[in-house]
């Protein structure tokens, strides 16, 4: 069962001031492996920052959404925002937040 509705804001400057002050570490630390590989392929810093700020908002909707937030060992890597050949971003859930996803019953995600 869906506990909330996750919705999330986030302020595009401060990623920007995030990437600029962690780099790499910031990046690893947000994103998945295969979101990094979409993350290096755009060409801008704006498109980056972006991406980047559109992702990590999406995965904080998503925690609020479950009523889970980042808690019990559950981290921005535990959630999967990918994109479909149309721009349509989808989710794939991983490790604690699959199994949460699960008990919740809500089996439409992969």
């Amino acid at each position: 069962m869906i506990k909330g509705i996750g919705t999330d804001l986030i302020e595009k400057r401060r990623v920007e001031r995030s990437i600029s002050k962690f780099g790499n570490r910031f990046i690893k630390k947000v994103l998945t492996e295969k979101e990094q590989q979409e993350y290096q392929t755009k060409k801008t810093t704006e498109k980056k920052v972006s991406f980047l700020s559109n992702t990590f908002a999406c995965k904080e909707a998503v925690c609020k959404a479950l009523g889970t937030g980042f808690s019990e060992g559950i981290t921005l890597k535990n959630i999967e925002v990918l994109r479909e050949a149309s721009g349509n971003p989808y989710l794939k859930l991983l490790g604690k937040q699959k199994r949460k996803l699960q008990k919740a019953a809500l089996k439409t995600l992969p």
